[in-house]
């Protein structure tokens, strides 16, 4: 494997979407609401708050979309760390189902915005396939997939070794399923595009201006940064897994960020990317250490993605060890070149669920888990409707207890030693063939 020095660590979709440099603006005396990070949740919160007449000052650490919103691999869907059925054992199928409709009302809400806004981004239903390792890994997706569609409607439909194999190019997994109605788009596209119709829209953005802290009472914030400070009505953190130390002491207590890590190959013959993945469709394993790929937008390059949570090295040793990963389930990958490899950092919480949290007028969406497309998306629209005061922001994952832990940076540190327990459980499950 190989990995051109002058392109280690551009994710492949600022190809189409370079990271725009916004010219320097003074910070304002006033706001009625600062928005804290510049992604997929703070520019869709922007856009409502502003349409509904506030003025809205949004500080960007550095240039706008330049972390995790134009880093993930654009998947579109209804992913939540909690299966149904545990939902269902545990709370009942009143409240499993609720849950599972503000899933599928996230990924419709990726829909409605790109539509409204006319944003080209290649949002597409192409469908996914979730693919299990083992006989027993298949048992319990071919169960859990049943219930949804008893349950919740959803469709699917059940692929043994040969359909998989139709679909990926590789006889390496025991089954699978597919689930028709699943998406994707480009997430650099889809970032622009926000960015674009926010600025539109009069919200005024600061690139390179970390906020440093948050100070005052409910009503009158004052939102410090490195060139100024802003007094605000109300204050939105949405940071997800770059908040730091300039959020509040009760947020940084509830967040756990972590590093996903993915990689582009060189740009192939449609005959080369057919090989390996011969459906247009995304990818994803049934393992707690996902593994995921698809063909870019483009349709010239395949792109993988894994290694959730493991200790920080740098991109280019991170590469070769996901481009080994990659060959050992999809053997058309072992000969090719590795073009782009990048890191994002996600976040989770202690309960893996999201959380839509107020605390004293400051606000914070996020802990999407891998779902941040649909969830920035849906939670960062259901926050600027509860700053409003309208009845459309109502949501499940506002009314949840948010836990926190009393050492957060000790949490933090722990999440690779976690993710190697998790790693062994999913070995030991890929083992029962």
């Amino acid at each position: 494997m190989s990995l051109p020095p002058g392109h280690a660590e551009a994710p492949h979709w600022w190809e189409a979407a370079p990271r725009p440099v916004l010219p320097e603006q003074p910070v304002p005396a006033r706001s009625d609401a600062v928005i804290v990070g510049s992604g997929i949740t703070g520019l869709n919160a922007a856009l409502v708050l502003a349409r509904a007449g506030r003025q809205v000052t949004v500080f960007e650490a550095g240039d706008p979309g330049a972390g995790a919103s134009t880093r993930n691999a654009g998947y579109v869907g209804r992913s939540l760390k909690h299966d149904y059925s545990a939902l269902l054992r545990r709370h009942g199928r009143a409240m499993a189902a609720a849950v599972y409709a503000e899933m599928q009302a996230a990924n419709d809400a990726v829909f409605e915005v790109v539509e409204a806004e006319g944003i080209a981004c290649h949002l597409e239903r192409c469908g996914r396939v979730v693919l299990a390792h083992s006989p027993r890994q298949m048992r319990d997706l071919a169960a859990e997939l049943a219930l949804r569609q008893e349950h919740l409607g959803e469709a699917h439909m059940l692929l043994d070794r040969a359909g998989v194999a139709a679909e990926t190019g590789s006889d390496r997994f025991a089954g699978g399923a597919l689930i028709p109605d699943l998406a994707a788009l480009h997430p650099g596209l889809y970032h622009a595009g926000l960015l674009e119709r926010a600025l539109a829209a009069g919200v005024t953005v600061l690139a390179r201006t970390p906020a440093t802290g948050v100070g005052g009472e409910r009503g009158a914030l004052r939102v410090a940064s490195t060139r100024g400070s802003t007094l605000a009505r109300e204050v939105l953190f949405a940071t997800n897994g770059y908040t730091g130390e300039g959020a509040p002491g009760w947020l940084r207590r509830r967040v756990i960020p972590f590093d996903a890590w993915m990689f582009a190959t060189e740009v192939l013959s449609p005959n080369q990317v057919a090989a390996i993945l011969p459906a247009n469709r995304t990818f994803i394993d049934t393992n707690h250490d996902i593994l995921f790929a698809r063909r870019s937008p483009d349709g010239r390059r395949i792109l993988f993605g894994g290694q959730t949570g493991v200790r920080p090295r740098p991109v280019r040793e991170r590469a070769a060890a996901l481009h080994a990963l990659a060959a050992s389930v999809l053997p058309g990958m072992a000969g090719l070149r590795v073009d782009q490899a990048w890191t994002g950092r996600c976040a989770g919480t202690l309960d893996l669920y999201p959380h839509l949290a107020e605390r004293d007028g400051v606000w914070f969406a996020g802990g999407y888990c891998f779902a941040g497309v649909p969830m920035g998306t849906y939670l960062g629209r259901k926050a600027a409707w509860q700053m409003l005061g309208r009845a459309e922001g109502a949501t499940h994952f506002a009314t949840r207890p948010f836990p926190g832990q009393p050492l957060p940076e000790v949490a933090r540190r722990l999440v690779p030693a976690v993710m190697a327990y998790w790693r062994a459980c999913d070995r030991r499950a890929m083992r029962a063939r």
